[in-house]
């Protein structure tokens, strides 16, 4: 790397511009996830206190959630053809914009039954622009070999935002309906302030306009490059397939709660479980990510997702522990592998996929992985009603079960991985011959120099979520 990369002057000691740069795009980040979480449950709660009705309040939330399904693709092409740093800028400006109108409408006693699903479908569409081009920077701006430190961070930032966002939400909303609002206008117009103290030359587009005729051909070419990546596609749709039945059991979660009477404020701490269990999986993902092959860790975190949701279908669940204590804590390590498979997805998208289809790829990977968010939310709730919570929870475990039997079979350098870490424990010396030295080892006075871990295979010739935990 050349100074002008690195800042590492001749006599040192200063400051490397890439961290500056991710530091002003992590705090813009977490600002703006904070105020959005805070009120994307503030928005429902509104539609109910001024219509008392449930439908209104699902329309409303469907209003902010839509748009990063439906949009992800298109969104994800032309943010390839953009400066994302403006795009970024502008989706905040927008957004803070949009927070102010339904502030001022809430404190004026507009119809804001009108007023709110609009802004809310404005907002949503404002949140997929800015995440799909933050995506999308974060590799250009760090060097590989920090790339799984800066991944976890952003993993770390978006469990926070989701642990503190939404009891801040309903703790403002209680003092007043429009606070929740204006939070969410401020910390959009300080991510502003943020953005503009980045540096513009490695954020510029890669093509030097955008032509209409060539976006559905753009939207194909991410598609062929996905079905060459045949592992990416893999675990997307593991992804995507988990997303869909965890909402089963986070439902499942809330009712028995709710049967057992416990105050609203535990039942947000239980919920939240995940994001504390996601926290702290993203300051380890980086350590596992330097041991073991992107491939490996992956597999193994969908394993361990089948051993929490066993525990879970076959502990008796008709006790107040099971509700307090073994759903939470399932539910937390479910966050906490969760982390690990974005992080390592993260990098893996990283390193194969070019830069110049980073934004499309993203795009269809949130599209498959995070539709599956409220269509899951929707079906859970009919799952529930039809075989129970205990066949609910049972159906969770053997989904689950049936998906990691088939990544690992899909995964075929797993067992070379496997039989690599296997071989090394076997060969490790047991017993010392007369001068220390291990038995079939030559006699050193220094060791050995650790041998380099192999970079991910390329392409077919051999990944995070997207589960986005962001869901």
């Amino acid at each position: 790397m050349t100074d002008s990369t690195t800042g590492e002057g001749p006599a040192g000691g200063r400051r490397i511009p890439w961290r500056r740069d991710f530091n002003l795009l992590w705090s813009a980040s977490a600002t703006t996830q904070l105020g959005s979480m805070n009120a994307m449950l503030a928005a429902p709660l509104l539609a109910l206190s001024l219509t008392g009705s449930p439908v209104f309040a699902g329309w409303v939330t469907a209003a902010g959630t839509l748009p990063r399904i439906l949009l992800a693709l298109p969104v994800g092409a032309l943010v390839d053809y953009m400066d994302r740093r403006h795009v970024m800028i502008v989706s905040l400006l927008a957004r803070g914009l949009l927070a102010t109108l339904l502030t001022v409408g809430v404190f004026a006693s507009m119809p804001e039954h009108v007023v709110l699903p609009l802004v809310a479908a404005a907002q949503g569409v404002c949140l997929v622009f800015f995440t799909t081009a933050e995506t999308t920077v974060v590799p250009r701006l760090v060097p590989r070999e920090h790339l799984p430190g800066a991944m976890a961070k952003n993993e770390a930032r978006v469990h926070a935002a989701a642990l503190l966002g939404r009891p801040l939400g309903g703790l403002l909303f209680d003092l007043h309906r429009a606070l929740a609002f204006a939070l969410d206008a401020l910390t959009s117009f300080l991510s502003v302030l943020a953005l503009l103290g980045m540096a513009k030359d490695r954020l510029a587009p890669h093509a030097d306009r955008l032509r209409a005729r060539r976006l559905a051909a753009d939207l194909r070419a991410g598609f062929a490059f996905l079905r060459k990546e045949r592992f990416l596609v893999r675990v997307l749709l593991v992804c995507a397939l988990a997303n869909f039945f965890f909402q089963t059991l986070g439902l499942v979660l809330m009712l028995l709660a709710h049967q057992q009477r416990l105050p609203s404020l535990v039942i947000g701490c239980l919920i939240a479980a995940t994001g504390f269990g996601g926290v702290l999986g993203s300051f380890t993902a980086p350590r596992l990510q330097n041991r073991v092959s992107t491939q490996v860790v992956i597999v193994l975190c969908v394993w361990m997702w089948v051993g929490l949701t066993t525990a879970v279908a076959l502990v008796d669940h008709g006790s107040l522990l099971y509700v307090a204590v073994v759903l939470p804590l399932a539910w937390g390590g479910i966050g906490f592998t969760g982390a690990h498979i974005n992080v390592a997805l993260a990098v893996y998208q990283a390193d194969v996929v070019p830069k110049e289809l980073l934004g499309r790829v993203t795009g269809a990977g949130r599209f498959f992985s995070g539709g599956a968010v409220p269509l899951g939310a929707l079906a859970g709730g009919y799952v529930i009603a039809e075989f129970g919570t205990a066949g609910a929870l049972g159906l969770v475990a053997v989904v689950v079960g049936l998906l990691a039997v088939a990544l690992s079979f899909m995964v075929t350098s797993l067992r070379h991985e496997l039989g690599r870490l296997a071989r090394a424990v076997v060969s490790r010396p047991r017993r010392r011959g007369r001068k220390g030295a291990a038995v079939g080892t030559p006699a050193r006075s220094e060791p050995a120099e650790p041998v380099a871990e192999p970079s991910p295979p390329p392409p077919l010739q051999q990944p995070d979520l997207i589960l986005s935990g962001r869901g």
